[in-house]
């Protein structure tokens, strides 16, 4: 199977992988509580931003292994997909 060197190749996994992050988060960190409550506490504890970012970290990783097999369309939609969670980010951390 041949992968495209397309925008939406890359930026649909890297809009997918973040959320897949916070999961990982919950997974290793957190397994003792239930989902829903997990949210909860991320909400309560105004966590939600941080964890979010840890999981865009994950968005480099994809982005380098595009880079690596010269899929460079498919890079810049990675980096596109962490520019608009970055500005998610920072605008969630402007009003509070």
């Amino acid at each position: 199977m041949k992968l495209k060197d397309h925008l939406l190749a890359g930026f649909i996994p890297g809009m997918l992988l973040p959320l897949i992050g916070v999961y990982i988060y919950y997974v290793f960190f957190f397994s003792y509580m239930g989902f829903n409550s997990f949210l909860h506490h991320l909400e309560k504890n105004n966590l939600g931003l941080s964890v979010l970012s840890l999981g865009v970290i994950l968005n480099l990783a994809l982005f380098f292994l595009f880079y690596q097999f010269e899929k460079d369309r498919s890079a810049r939609g990675v980096i596109g997909a962490s520019f608009i969670y970055a500005f998610i980010v920072m605008y969630f951390k402007v009003l509070t």
